[in-house]
């Protein structure tokens, strides 16, 4: 894998993030995946050592994603800010993190990663005010860790 690492905390949290947004247990993520329980806990633990590519595969079809999408945000930093660099965001977020970036909530580099991955109604949004939309819903929620 041209010499990336996989960061075994961020696969797991990823894997973690589309099971709960099903509203999926381990168990029923277990059971559709055909994948022990035990193994899908450690995994999104961070503790399951070199991931078995045939389970996070079974996984990734469980959950209707790609191993890319389970995979993506769990490769190293520099490829993220590769990405970042060559203007790979979506329409609108780079626009929105820009926007407050000197206010008192700006958006960090992680958190706008996890924002472009963020589908809404099926959709992702295709502007700036629908980022924007989505960052404060997840606020409201909860769920924004800004921490630098």
């Amino acid at each position: 894998m041209d010499g990336r690492e996989i960061d075994l905390e961020k696969l797991g949290s990823t894997i973690r993030f589309y099971r709960q947004g099903k509203g999926w247990s381990l168990g029923d993520l277990s059971e559709r995946a055909k994948v022990p329980k035990a193994y899908i806990s450690d995994l999104e633990n961070g503790a399951a050592g070199k991931p078995n590519i045939q389970y996070v595969f079974n996984i990734a079809e469980a959950l209707d994603v790609t191993l890319d999408d389970l995979v993506r945000d769990a490769t190293a930093k520099e490829q993220k800010a590769k990405r970042r660099a060559t203007g790979d965001l979506p329409p609108g977020l780079a626009e929105l993190q820009q926007e407050l970036e000197f206010t008192d909530e700006p958006l960090t580099d992680d958190y706008v990663e996890m924002l472009a991955q963020v589908n809404f109604r099926g959709n992702r949004p295709k502007d700036k005010e629908g980022w924007r939309f989505v960052h404060q819903a997840i606020k409201l929620a909860g769920g924004q860790n800004r921490q630098k």
